[in-house]
């Protein structure tokens, strides 16, 4: 009875303790499932909260030629959204998405919701969203550190010629365009650079710009029209300098009269042609041959002249001994006035093979392509042919 009472006492024990041993396993078993199912659902919604962000504001990482490409909704409509709704569905005549991924389209409402199932809270004022977890831990993140770094960047620089002129008188005449989004539009900032070519589209004059690549076209609104058409990648916080820099000159309205160029003279050391203004009356103060190339090898050509006349009137004479050459300024001490819609013939006198020697052989220009930039910016390029 004894033996048998001790058994039955052991096995009761023993019983307990395997209770006992289950019920650890379980509840660390039941703590080990929901930490892993709460890091799981965690994951997942804080790569989707990401991917969301994205839409919003673009990916920093897509980059061509050195220029982010992707600025997301707000890139395209220089706003956020009022809800999720706008990232799949059309909003605003430059809306361009969808802007989530494949997975998100294909269940226009699941991306709404995090893990858990509950639907995310978009705070579009103060640029954040937030998932409630598992209701102990809240998730949150921002789309932007500040609604300023998104809407409020700045674009300044200067734009000059191709001499590296400012406009100055000329500054009203030159136009600037930034064409950027602005509530779901595309709007136009109208500019003009200042006479010293500096310019800016800064909240300051009532030109804030938000990220996204914009266009920004410059045109000479007189002559020629020449324009420039620069795309500018915004990224946020930026205070972008760009220097524009026109191709001719801001006075660039003396243009070539085809077949006047002539090698003249009994040494066809001279050179004569003529050009045309097809902008505003205008006075010239200088000139500077800037190339001398034999036409039919493309080696260049050594030579100095000695004089500078228009309409026959001499404006310009060398002080012995030097005489001048390529990249060489003469100041006209005459200043010729060329009316508007006029043409206006000069000559280039006495080349010779010497910058300084008193006596120097003479150079045939029949043949020699010749540039000329004058004052106001206007290039003059030709031939000089031998005349019949």
């Amino acid at each position: 009875m004894n033996i048998k009472n001790l058994t039955n006492g052991t096995t009761l024990i023993e019983m307990l303790i395997v209770i006992l041993i289950l019920g650890l396993l379980f509840a660390v078993a039941f703590r080990t499932i929901d930490a892993t199912t709460y890091q799981s659902r965690f994951d997942a919604t804080t790569k989707e909260m990401a991917e969301i962000i994205k839409a919003f504001v673009g990916n920093p990482d897509l980059v061509s030629d050195g220029r982010r490409i992707s600025f997301g909704y707000v890139g395209d409509l220089g706003q956020l959204p009022d809800n999720f709704d706008g990232l799949i569905r059309p909003e605003g005549t430059n809306w361009k998405g969808p802007y989530v991924s494949r997975k998100f389209i294909e269940d226009t409402t699941g991306f709404k919701t995090d893990a858990w199932g509950s639907p995310y809270q978009y705070d579009r004022d103060n640029g954040y969203i937030r998932s409630a977890g598992n209701g102990r831990r809240i998730l949150t993140m921002k789309i932007t550190d500040s609604m300023t770094d998104l809407f409020n960047n700045r674009i300044r620089g200067t734009v000059t010629d191709i001499t590296g002129a400012p406009p100055v008188e000329l500054w009203s005449r030159i136009s600037m365009r930034l064409t950027i989004p602005q509530a779901g539009n595309l709007v136009d900032y109208d500019n003009n650079p200042g006479p010293d070519g500096y310019f800016e589209f800064t909240p300051e004059n009532d030109k804030p710009v938000p990220i996204g690549n914009h266009r920004l076209v410059v045109k000479k609104q007189y002559g020629t029209q020449d324009s420039i058409v620069r795309w500018i990648s915004v990224i946020p916080r930026s205070n972008i300098v760009a220097d524009l820099r026109f191709a001719t000159g801001f006075r660039n309205n003396l243009k070539y009269v085809e077949e006047s160029g002539i090698a003249w003279g009994s040494d066809t050391n001279n050179i004569g042609f003529r050009v045309f203004n097809s902008g505003d009356d205008l006075t010239l103060d200088s000139m500077v041959v800037t190339r001398l190339v034999d036409d039919s090898t493309g080696v260049n050509v050594t030579a100095f002249y000695e004089q500078v006349r228009w309409e026959g009137q001499a404006i310009w004479d060398y002080t012995h001994p030097n005489r001048a050459g390529v990249d060489d300024v003469v100041v006209f001490t005459t200043r010729p006035v060329i009316a508007r819609s006029s043409i206006a013939s000069f000559d280039i006198m006495a080349f010779k093979n010497h910058k300084t020697a008193p006596p120097a052989p003479s150079v045939s220009m029949t043949n020699t392509r010749i540039s000329i930039r004058f004052s106001d910016g206007s290039v003059i390029d030709f031939v000089p042919q031998t005349p019949p």
